[in-house]
């Protein structure tokens, strides 16, 4: 309790005595030019292809960031990322990380009513919904780890409502069920990072190291 004490005076008298640097932080104006600085910065430095899951994740955050700021140069550098990709997901039918960028093309579409933008996607998923998955072991289900309720049903369901088509959003809700339903943990109220930490499932060759929690993020591998 003394230690805990003594951490709250350190921290009013650390918001007290930078009052002034605290008011210029949380000005509106401030925020936006910080948002738009750490944006060109992160576009100026990429590490991963576009149409990656890395970039699906950043390019959203980035689509929320021009509807803050308004920059015109964020929103032209992501038309540009949905040129060079041509607006297409990724290469793998299935696989949840290659349709996280494609909730950025649906955004952008609904600006522009552009129908290029999503038509790539609307074509992947009807392959993907005539396709029979023939998955096993830990990859039993299509959306086998726990990021891939991320990475895309935000894609499903956006497309969903632009379209109005609720057969997107009943196949989200499929797959986001059996997820919840093989990975979801009641008791701890938890979500295993794949079926491999959920360490008394049967035909499972489980993982369990001393440096590794049972539920974990990105654990030993990327999706």
């Amino acid at each position: 309790m003394k230690y805990l004490t003594i951490l709250l005076v350190f921290l009013v008298l650390s918001v007290n005595g930078s009052g002034q640097e605290n008011k210029k932080t949380f000005r509106p104006e401030y925020i936006k030019r910080t948002m738009k600085k750490a944006a060109v910065w992160q576009l100026k430095n990429p590490k991963h292809k576009l149409n990656d899951w890395t970039n699906g994740a950043f390019y959203a955050g980035l689509f929320s960031a021009w509807e803050t700021t308004g920059s015109g140069k964020i929103y032209r550098a992501m038309i540009k990322m949905g040129k060079e990709n041509e607006w297409k997901p990724g290469p793998r039918l299935f696989h949840a990380d290659d349709h996280a960028i494609c909730q950025t093309y649906i955004d952008l579409y609904r600006i522009s009513k552009n129908k290029e933008m999503i038509d790539p996607f609307i074509q992947t998923l009807d392959k993907f919904k005539k396709t029979a998955y023939t998955g096993s072991g830990q990859e039993r289900i299509i959306w086998w780890w726990c990021d891939a309720l991320f990475m895309a049903p935000p894609a499903f369901v956006k497309l969903g409502i632009t379209l109005n088509d609720p057969e997107y959003l009943h196949l989200s809700d499929k797959l986001f069920k059996e997820t919840y339903d093989l990975l979801y943990d009641k008791k701890e109220h938890l979500y295993a990072r794949d079926v491999r930490y959920k360490w008394d499932e049967p035909g499972i060759e489980f993982l369990k190291k001393p440096t590794e929690k049972r539920y974990s993020g990105r654990a030993a591998m990327d999706g």
